[in-house]
């Protein structure tokens, strides 16, 4: 039953190693000293209708596409920069006092 009991514990500490692993890696965040990394298949050219608090610009590097990221509390957008409408929406931003930090020039 020892045996048993051992094997079980070594199992689930197996899974939650798993488990944080899953969750810790190639994860998005709007935290500009952790990398931000929009696939291709993440951007849009839709207007996120939400009050935009944060603002980044990153260039294509690797698997990351070039794109303009929006955040708010909750969540990041990943905009393709390509949409018509984001000078507009980043001018108005900047007159809000939103700023967009360009990393392509770093």
């Amino acid at each position: 039953m020892h045996l048993y009991s051992a094997s079980q514990r070594l199992m689930v500490m197996i899974c939650l190693v798993a488990f944080l692993c899953a969750f810790t890696s190639g994860v998005i965040s709007p935290d500009p000293k952790r990398p931000i990394c929009c696939k291709e298949d993440t951007l849009t050219l839709e207007k996120p209708s939400i009050k935009i608090t944060k603002c980044y610009i990153f260039p294509a590097k690797g698997k990351c596409a070039a794109a303009v990221v929006f955040t708010d509390e909750n969540k990041l957008y990943c905009i393709d920069p390509k949409a018509t409408w984001l000078s507009k929406r980043m001018k108005h931003l900047e007159k809000r006092g939103v700023i967009c930090e360009d990393y392509t020039k770093s």
